[in-house]
């Protein structure tokens, strides 16, 4: 690199090409396009908006199925997690994996969070709670016959098992 480098004053330089940091121009670029977006745009308070809409969608789903006392939410406007149960009120990755299972069905991928981005309406928070509903349904099946019936597979192990 030192032929084409600055410590050799008079001596002829090699062109030297280095694409060292040529990836991070786009970077850049697109990081000034975000704060752009943020400067001029309230781009928290839509997410935040767009968060209450689903807890109070999800906590409604809840209730009507009767479900409080196995589905807790976590609610806070930013993200929402979900802590699933079995019929002993106990923690459960099989009732998890369960819910992960039916709203995939229902178009929906999710492992039992939801975390607002900009980009979700309020069409996207009717679509995610009509298949939460119809999920819940299937749920409340599970509670009174097994996860076990309904369930495609195994559930869904903790990533950290080995360290809780």
């Amino acid at each position: 690199m030192e032929l084409g480098g600055i410590r050799n004053e008079g001596k002829e330089k090699v062109f030297l090409i280095s694409t060292t940091h040529g990836g991070e121009t786009t970077a850049i670029a697109a990081g000034l396009a975000t704060i752009a977006v943020f400067e001029n745009e309230d781009v928290i308070g839509h997410n935040h908006s767009i968060g209450r809409s689903m807890i109070a969608a999800c906590s409604k789903a809840i209730a009507e199925n009767k479900l409080e006392s196995h589905i807790s939410l976590a609610a806070k406007d930013w993200m929402q997690a979900f802590i699933f149960k079995d019929a002993q009120e106990t923690v459960s990755q099989g009732y998890r994996t369960l819910m992960m299972q039916e709203m995939i069905k229902r178009g929906v991928l999710f492992q039992g969070a939801f975390v607002p981005c900009y980009s979700h309406t309020q069409e996207d928070v009717n679509y995610f709670a009509e298949a939460f509903n119809d999920s819940l349904k299937v749920y409340k099946r599970a509670l009174e016959e097994g996860f076990e019936k309904y369930l495609v597979g195994q559930p869904a192990k903790a990533v950290f098992r080995k360290v809780l």
